[in-house]
């Protein structure tokens, strides 16, 4: 075996159903938090109020303003937000856009964060930030930006509207993909990455078409009760918070390569949705680097349960009607130049093999599929 570092910061974890209602409380009194600010959208304000009722006392500030790319005035006013109240904690309870805003709190006034994620995103178990001047996506690394204590709870994330679901899920797949060949790769990150990979494609495959809030119902469970240990909705939630936090994990002990660094670079510029963004790009990517990596590409196969790795991905998506085209998630054909110009500028990057500006106009060209026809 080759040499190799492996880099993972202590952080705590707490999993299961109702841990929001059981273990946040006891997690906010371990950091001993006295001046709390919430940090939350208007979509998870009545969940972020209900869950802080144990220790409303301590809560000093909340902070709503929440926007996908983190908007450089935003992070301005969320960082000024907590400084003027005095906050010693930030508590994220949202996506990765609210976590992603709490990051930058960290960053700024090292306070600690405690995340409660209600998608796919595995932002809570990265060091990674990232804030959007105008068109540009700036993104570092900082080990203050980590939360100090995550509450994973599927009745959370359960609630995904099924689209979102699908995309945020797929979103986690992209994190292990490139974890595989980015420079940081190593054998425990790719070990991690193959239980991620095969825990998301099994929770991904047992969405129902009506999604997983909608198959988990106290109803369905008394009409079903074979839905509490076969692979079917109910455990669905379950494997995809799982396999989305150890893709999290994953990514954090590696880095970001083509695929990442195409979509920091269209979310930002054209403001797409960023779940829906990777799902569509992951396929693309992986068609370009599988032949140059195939040791990694069987390994993916192997993962996804699939006999080829492209074949397979691009099965997983179609199974769960995943967004396959840029034009469904807002990219016009017209600006395809315009993307392919942005994205080279963001080169060199760390790939398998050399990519430049035909490799990248090749992978946009084919994200249109039949548009670009």
């Amino acid at each position: 075996m080759e040499e190799f570092t492996f880099e993972q910061a202590p952080a705590r974890v707490v999993f299961g159903r109702g841990t929001v209602r059981t273990a946040l409380a006891g997690e906010i009194a371990r950091l001993r938090a006295g001046r709390i600010m919430v940090v939350a959208d208007a979509d998870h304000r009545a969940l972020a109020e209900a869950a802080v009722q144990p220790f409303v006392d301590a809560v000093v500030a909340w902070f709503g303003e929440i926007d996908e790319h983190v908007p450089a005035p935003v992070a301005e006013r969320v960082v000024r937000h907590a400084r003027l109240n005095r906050a010693d904690t930030v508590l994220a309870i949202g996506g990765g856009s609210t976590i992603g805003t709490a990051k930058i709190v960290a960053r700024d006034l090292h306070l600690p964060v405690v995340a409660v994620p209600t998608t796919y995103s595995g932002s809570e178990a990265t060091p990674l930030w990232s804030v959007t001047h105008g068109g540009r996506k700036e993104t570092g690394v900082d080990p203050a930006v980590r939360p100090r204590a995550v509450i994973l709870d599927p009745d959370l994330t359960d609630r995904l509207p099924r689209e979102l679901a699908v995309t945020s899920g797929l979103n986690a797949v992209a994190h292990v993909v490139e974890a595989y060949w980015s420079p940081g790769a190593n054998p425990i990150g790719a070990a991690l990455a193959d239980e991620a990979m095969r825990s998301i494609a099994a929770g991904l495959r047992s969405i129902g078409p009506r999604g997983l809030a909608a198959a988990q119902t106290p109803e369905h469970a008394f009409t079903d009760p074979v839905t509490t240990w076969a692979g079917t909705a109910y455990t669905a939630g379950e494997q995809l918070l799982y396999g989305a936090h150890l893709a999290g994990m994953t990514f954090a002990a590696t880095s970001t390569g083509l695929h990442h660094t195409i979509c920091h670079v269209l979310g930002g510029a054209f403001h797409l949705p960023s779940a829906a963004l990777h799902a569509v790009v992951l396929p693309h990517v992986l068609a370009l680097n599988a032949p140059a990596v195939p040791a990694t590409a069987d390994r993916i196969a192997r993962a996804l349960g699939a006999p080829e790795a492209v074949s397979g991905l691009r099965g997983l998506a179609a199974s769960v009607a995943a967004p396959r085209t840029l034009t469904q998630i807002g990219l016009p054909l017209r600006s395809l130049e315009e993307a392919v110009d942005r994205v080279t500028m963001a080169l060199p990057v760390d790939n398998p093999r050399p990519v430049g500006k035909p490799e990248v106009r090749a992978v946009l060209t084919a994200a249109y599929g039949e548009d670009a026809a």
